[in-house]
């Protein structure tokens, strides 16, 4: 066995306990790199250790030198233990465990039990959504997202369920319930009780029971029918020929309704593996969806299925496991994998690999669909690939750039007469925007006038500066928003940090002029070139999020209220106050005993917001005599304070630049979509 890295290593292996369990790797800074399973605890972790280990285990080779400390949490179980790794993995998303996910969440569909009248959302955090929302029901996750929307559409046409979260008019329906989409519930066009077993029946859907509800429904027709409510008969047949004609296309594999079963293969390739999981409910073919992940840092491609397995099981709702998870390849939790489906389902699950008969064959079309997506990945993303080194190269031959500028960097001004003065800067890489490395900036030297030349110098000598001191790659290409000015107030910059050996253009919207550093003309690149729409796209980025920051801002500052500005007030005092008084109006007006009784106001605070009121009150009131009128000025004594200290940045990166945050663009509006025209 090789010797642990250091002692805290050396310690932790020697007091590991014999029991089942979860460990975690965390690197020299603490973050956690790796989680993992073991029955024995004792054994498993220190399997890592042995000379062995890396050539059995390639990724181990890179994993290890970067282990630092382990921890490992004691369970109960095998069971206990699966589910609290897939709960950590989750939650901490280690950059050396095979996620479920491919460079996104994988959408949810839930019933928004919540509320009256539910709705049917798509959902991307289960766990957050049914926190805030325990009543609601959950399904999926669908793995190809097109998969998901067939069955929207279908449930759309044969239930129309509310879909607009508030109502678009207070005294009539929308469209959607003209065209037969809603009941029209927002306006008591539907009797509660009738609407939740419809309700009721979408659910039966979603959990595959399409059968009970195709009956439900020839019930109620024939019980409208004995009523005389022909024209109810009438909508409830068509819905019935609707549900008939999605279901004659499923395929039916076995006469015996009762099959439910899960089938899961897979085809892999060096670094990529395609997982196929068909569904099987009451005998047919439901749904068939395939995901394709990559095998980074010399994964392997049995640690990959077995996690994705582990995974997607201990994440899905009870109303979507089946009778029995046919596999392709033996897993190594297969036992604990049973009992936590079991547990869910209240009913026994088998878990294993088929060996003979149409089981088999089942295994084996599976099989077949993992490796046409595979296929159809490896050669699109070999079409990608190619088209990005004809796109470099071409951008590279018109710019007359030293380097093939994979790597760009494009900066831009906003601001409404120099204030809110901010700046923004965008990175593409490979034609590509990547936004975990996109900036926002806070001008700090010009303030109250309209100077871009100013501006772009500060920003430019901010991000280059740092880039020095953190001695981090510069981009290929620097791109500047602007003409001449704006591309020289950008080279003075550069030529004060001393930065020569770098590309830079200025590129003008005009007529999309490109100016060059040494060049007084323009160069003009072919509108049809598509170079010319790689800095397009680039500069257009860069502008809309300048924009976006500036709009941000200025919006704060417009609906910024006069508590804001009160000594020792933030967000929970101000609400304190507005609880107990009602109003900000009410809030000037009080005494200083009054702001003493409310509950929760250190006296000191109360003392300074009284002593600023009245300074306000003062000032006024000398302003309103000085002017000969009694203005209605909201002055309360002081000027908001603009210094560095108020600016919302973030505290890990220096100078004031703001790392985006895709949240605060509305790039992941996606956890919880309304369903709407």
């Amino acid at each position: 066995m090789r010797n642990a890295q250091n002692e805290k290593v050396q310690n932790a292996l020697s007091t590991l306990p014999d029991s089942p369990g979860v460990y975690i790797f965390r690197d020299e800074e603490g973050t956690i790199i790796y989680i993992g399973k073991a029955l024995n605890l004792k054994s498993r972790v220190k399997s890592y250790w042995l000379d062995t280990a890396p050539r059995e285990r390639p990724k181990l080779a890179v994993l290890m030198p970067k282990v630092a400390d382990v921890n490992v949490i004691v369970t109960n179980s095998e069971k206990e233990a699966l589910l609290l790794e897939a709960n950590l993995v989750r939650q901490h998303m280690p950059r050396y465990n095979v996620t479920l996910k491919d460079d996104k969440r994988y959408p949810w569909l839930a019933i928004t039990y919540d509320v009256a009248y539910p709705r049917l959302i798509m959902v991307r955090d289960p766990q957050k959504y049914k926190k805030e929302n325990p009543k609601s029901r959950v399904f999926g996750p669908y793995v190809e997202t097109g998969m998901m929307w067939d069955t929207v559409r279908i449930l759309r046409k044969v239930f129309p369920m509310r879909q607009r979260k508030s109502p678009l008019f207070k005294d009539r329906p929308c469209m959607n319930y003209y065209i037969g989409l809603c009941l029209g519930p927002c306006q008591n066009l539907v009797a509660e009780p009738e609407y939740l077993e419809m309700v009721a029946q979408v659910e039966l859907f979603l959990a595959g029971r399409q059968t009970e509800v195709m009956s439900q429904l020839k019930q109620q027709m024939e019980a409208a029918s004995e009523n005389l409510e022909y024209e109810k008969a009438a909508k409830i047949r068509d819905r019935l020929r609707a549900l008939e004609t999605v279901i004659e296309k499923q395929q039916v594999f076995f006469k015996d309704k009762k099959v439910s079963q899960d089938i899961i293969a897979e085809a892999h390739a060096n670094k990529l593996i395609a997982i196929c999981i068909m569904r099987v409910r009451e005998g047919k073919l439901t749904s068939s969806e395939t995901v394709c992940l990559p095998l980074t840092d010399r994964t392997s491609w049995d640690e990959a299925y077995q996690s994705f397995i582990d995974l997607y099981y201990t994440s899905v709702e009870d109303v979507s496991v089946p009778q029995e998870v046919m596999l392709q390849h033996q897993v190594e939790d297969a036992a604990a994998l049973s009992d936590v489906l079991s547990a869910k389902s209240k009913y026994s699950v088998r878990v294993g690999i088929p060996q003979r008969g149409g089981k088999v064959k089942m295994i084996e079309m599976a099989k077949k669909n993992a490796e046409l997506a595979l296929e159809k990945e490896i050669t699109e993303k070999q079409e990608a690939d190619a088209k990005v080194v004809r796109l470099i190269a071409h951008l590279q031959e018109e710019l007359g750039t030293v380097k093939p500028p994979r790597r760009i960097e494009c900066f831009d001004i906003s601001n409404i007469q120099g204030t809110d003065n901010v700046a923004s800067m965008v990175v593409f890489e490979d034609g590509q925007p990547k936004k975990s490395d996109y900036r926002r900036f806070k001008i700090r030297g010009v303030e109250g006038v309209a100077n871009d030349f100013a501006s772009m110098k500060e920003v430019v000598g901010r991000r280059y500066s740092r880039l020095q001191k953190e001695q981090k790659p510069f981009p290929d290409l620097i791109i500047i928003d602007g003409g001449k000015g704006q591309l020289n107030a950008a080279l003075e910059a550069l030529a004060e940090l001393n930065i020569k050996d770098i590309d830079i253009i200025g590129l003008a919207k005009k007529q999309e002029e490109v100016y060059k550093p040494g060049n007084s003309s323009p160069l003009l690149i072919s509108r049809r070139s598509e170079a010319l729409h790689v800095l397009q796209r680039t500069r257009d980025e860069a502008h809309r999020f300048a924009i976006t920051f500036h709009r941000k801002l200025r919006a704060k500052r417009s609906l910024m209220s006069g508590l804001d500005l009160l000594p020792g007030v933030g967000a929970s005092r101000r609400k304190l106050l507005i609880q107990h008084f009602g109003t900000f109006e009410k809030v000037k007006e009080a005494t200083l005993e009054e702001l003493k009784a409310v509950p929760g106001l250190p006296k000191n605070v109360a003392a300074s917001i009284f002593n600023a009121l009245s300074a306000g009150a003062k000032d006024k009131k000398m302003s309103a005599d000085a002017a000969g009128d009694g203005g209605d000025d909201e002055t309360i004594g002081f000027i908001e304070d603009e210094s560095e200290d108020s600016n919302e940045i973030s505290d890990s990166l220096p100078e004031g630049d703001e790392a985006y945050n895709a949240v605060d663009e509305g790039n992941l509006k996606v956890a919880e979509a309304d369903f709407q025209d």
